[in-house]
């Protein structure tokens, strides 16, 4: 790690988590802990259908079992659409296998199961559309048949202003034509990224009780404030008769976004009078909430003898699935980041469009938009670098991203207008970055040039590659209160999460280090939305430059009064005073007055913040406005079985910027996470959807597959670099940066197989048949064309 500019007594050091003692003593009481007085259990009907009409349901013997509180069908609960969603919240049409149809509120969870398999529903099965390429088609089944088209163009909830005509959503700098003629050669290649299934500890819970005309809904989610919006606009509240606290919500890595169980079970609890708890089975968490969305990519290049990009073209097409909370974002993040800003191109065109299905929905997934499209164009950059006899190192250096290119907020990509800023001066680490991770893996000793394995052991071929990212590290508007207790420790209240990332440390962390306090006598009191400020919450890398900067500008207000007050005490100006150990000391000497002091003497010290707004936030040198990322490296060493067509990932070299460390374990911790899940994703994840009926056929821990410790390299061979220049995000520089080990590892994985076998790999899974089937395809267009 890169030395610190500055020393700090709190931030930079690996402090005990703050929720550690309670997770490992299993005192910590997540939402299936909940046990309230007379508590109702929520259970759902599914489809079995991709796509139906209920023409009738039956659900008098069910109403008629003992035990059974409330059943709700499309026929009795409001005709609303969750989070601006096509579907309602039950509807009298469904549009994927596992869409609810009918909810029971039971005094047991047997009693709620038993009660699903008595109500009959009758349906009348429509046309399906399955394939999303197909779904583009003039003659395709619509999955929406009211919609009148499977290309999405926005809907009177959700406008998407700057699609065109044909529903494709377009970005576009320079001359394209001109580049690729302006280019010595020209690559192009297309490329699948596959779904996956976000795989929290915990299935999606949550219970709901009403105290009178009030409702207090304790939620697994990363976005408390967007599901008080959610049961606000869907039951009619105003927000103050609403109260979301998510403590204790466990990872959802992007997919613990708000769900309409929630909304059902207030629904129920409020028809009962008795709270209700309605927790998913795994089962359930897959087919009925959503996954990671497919793309179908196709990208071009131009380049020069000398290795300059003159032109990249990038086309996707994504699958959504029936639904989406989260229309074109993720989209969006895969056309500005990774296919218009990651590569310095004077030329540059990326487009996209989204293609309903009858399959389960898509949402947010870790990375969110850059993994999916930086999985198909690093491996078509690879291509570009052989098509010249270049380096990829040397490639990837001369091309990537710096201070001062241009770069933009992935939201006006979908509605405009288009106003591009620029990248910060931190991202000129970037070159130093690739080349502290190829020192690192000794790639110069190690790799042997295009074609040629790094070494050959019998049947065993192995290989290196490397891929590159970046991923935004958002600027969100968000509040934070800092209140000193009468002892000199403080309350930092904040709207976000702990999901299981560290944020309730990293905060603690920043506000005793800008207040001058110990780590230990900061209590972060998160996500409960009828004390804490506004914030969205944790999502899209915004937990540092966000939240966390905003209990920043907070804690500077604390010490601003904790300074003007110790300066009656100390007859010193308040700016000859500095904070530090707990005390008010006038620089340079020993004389001070304990914070526990003035707190004592002065009720009651409070600062409130928000963080400074994204397009405020302009570089010095140029005036234009900053946009933050962060950035990742990683190379990867494989070895292919030519035989079984196993791949094993031998070692990985992960390198990061974090702008500035604020907890390095957390961040190696994050580092870790990221890998495995990316590993995951493209050698042992698959998510197999019958291409008849649409139906998941593995939705289970034993079909779908996990990595597992066993299954990555040894800690000796997974090394990290983390490296800072600070940002002008986020405090003390520091940048968001958990998404960003999930964005290089696949595409590095696919190239370090290439350079094993010598045969490019163009399907979403990596896992042997794939491997066996690619060379078989190969030898086959060898023979055909000698």
């Amino acid at each position: 790690m890169q030395a610190m500019t500055k020393a700090f007594s709190v931030l930079g050091r690996s402090v005990p988590r703050k929720d550690a003692l309670e997770k490992v003593t299993g005192a910590a009481r997540y939402i299936p802990d909940i046990q309230l007085p007379n508590m109702l259990h929520a259970k759902f009907l599914r489809s079995p259908h991709a796509h139906a009409k209920v023409t009738n349901i039956d659900t008098s013997a069910a109403e008629a079992l003992p035990g059974v509180r409330c059943v709700l069908t499309h026929r009795n609960v409001p005709k609303v659409h969750p989070h601006r969603k096509f579907e309602f919240l039950l509807g009298e049409t469904v549009h994927h296998p596992g869409a609810e149809v009918a909810a029971v509120a039971a005094q047991t969870e047997d009693i709620a199961e038993a009660a699903l398999e008595l109500i009959e529903v009758e349906y009348e099965v429509l046309p399906a559309i399955i394939d999303f390429e197909k779904a583009m088609g003039p003659d395709a089944p619509l999955a929406y048949q009211e919609y009148g088209t499977n290309i999405f163009r926005g809907t009177k909830l959700v406008a998407i202003p700057r699609l065109e005509e044909d529903g494709w959503l377009r970005l576009e700098v320079g001359d394209i034509e001109r580049g690729f003629a302006d280019a010595d050669r020209v690559v192009e290649g297309t490329n699948y990224s596959p779904m996956q299934y976000n795989c929290s500890p915990l299935p999606r819970s949550t219970v709901c009780e009403w105290m009178g005309h009030k409702l207090i809904c304790w939620a697994d989610t990363q976005l408390p404030l967007y599901l008080l919006r959610d049961l606000s606009q869907s039951l009619g509240l105003p927000q103050s008769d609403v109260r979301v606290i998510a403590n204790y919500a466990v990872g959802g890595y992007g997919g613990k976004t708000p769900e309409k169980i929630a909304t059902l079970s207030a629904i129920m609890a409020k028809r009962t009078g008795r709270p209700v708890k309605a927790v998913f089975s795994r089962a359930e968490d897959f087919i009925g909430t959503h996954r990671r969305y497919d793309y179908k990519n196709h990208n071009k290049i131009g380049v020069k003898k000398d290795g300059t990009i003159t032109a990249i073209h990038s086309r996707i097409i994504a699958n959504w699935g029936a639904d989406t909370a989260v229309p074109y974002i993720g989209q969006t993040i895969s056309i500005l980041g990774a296919c218009s800003t990651l590569y310095r191109s004077p030329n540059n065109k990326a487009e996209t469009v989204g293609v309903l299905t009858n399959i389960l929905d898509y949402g947010a997934m870790n990375g969110f938009g850059d993994p999916e499209a930086l999985y198909a164009l690093e491996r078509v950059v690879d291509e570009a670098a052989e098509a010249i006899d270049m380096d990829p190192v040397a490639f990837r250096r001369k091309n990537c991203m710096r201070y001062g290119d241009r770069a933009m907020v992935n939201a006006q990509v979908a509605t405009g207008p288009i106003e591009w800023g620029i990248v910060g001066p931190d991202l000129d680490i970037f070159p130093e970055l690739i080349e502290k991770c190829a020192e690192k893996a000794g790639w110069k000793d190690t790799w042997k040039g295009w074609r040629t394995p790094v070494a050959v052991d019998g049947v065993r071929r192995r290989g290196i590659g490397i891929a590159i990212g970046t991923h935004h590290t958002e600027n969100w508007p968000s509040s934070a209160i800092v209140e000193m207790n009468q002892d000199g420790s403080a309350n930092v209240l904040s709207g976000a999460v702990e999901i299981g990332q560290g944020y309730a440390t990293a905060i603690s962390q920043v506000v005793a280090e800008v207040i001058g306090i110990r780590y230990e006598d900061v209590n972060p009191i998160l996500a409960d939305t009828n004390v804490t400020p506004a914030t969205i919450g944790n999502v899209a890398s915004t937990g540092v430059s966000s939240p966390i900067n905003a209990a920043r500008v907070a804690a500077e207000g604390v010490k601003a009064q904790l300074l003007n007050l110790a300066a009656e005490r100390l007859n010193a100006p308040a700016d000859e005073l500095e904070a530090r150990d707990g005390s008010i000391y006038v620089k340079g000497t020993a004389n001070s007055v304990p914070i526990a002091d003035i707190c004592f003497t002065n009720w009651q010290i409070t600062g409130t913040g928000n963080n400074p707004p994204a397009h405020l936030i302009k570089d010095k040198k140029t005036g234009e406005v900053i946009h933050a990322y962060a950035a990742a490296v990683t190379i990867a060493e494989v070895e292919v079985d030519l035989e079984t067509g196993l791949v094993d990932v031998i070692r990985i070299t992960s390198a990061h910027d974090t702008g500035r460390t604020i907890n390095p374990v957390i961040v190696e911790n994050h580092i870790d996470l990221g890998l495995t899940m990316a590993a995951g994703w493209v050698r042992s994840e698959e998510y197999v959807v019958d291409s008849n009926t649409g139906v998941m056929m593995n939705p289970n821990f034993v079909d779908y597959k996990l990595m597992t410790f066993l299954d990555m390299p040894t800690r000796e061979n997974t090394q990290k670099i983390i490296m800072e220049k600070p940002s002008a995000h986020g405090p003390f520089g520091a940048k968001g940066m958990s998404e960003t080990p999930m964005i290089a590892l696949a595409p590095a994985i696919a190239n370090a197989i290439y350079n094993a076998i010598g045969v490019r790999m163009h399907s979403g899974s990596l896992m042997p048949a794939n491997i066996l089937k690619a060379m078989k395809e190969s030898k086959l267009a060898t023979a055909r064309s000698g």
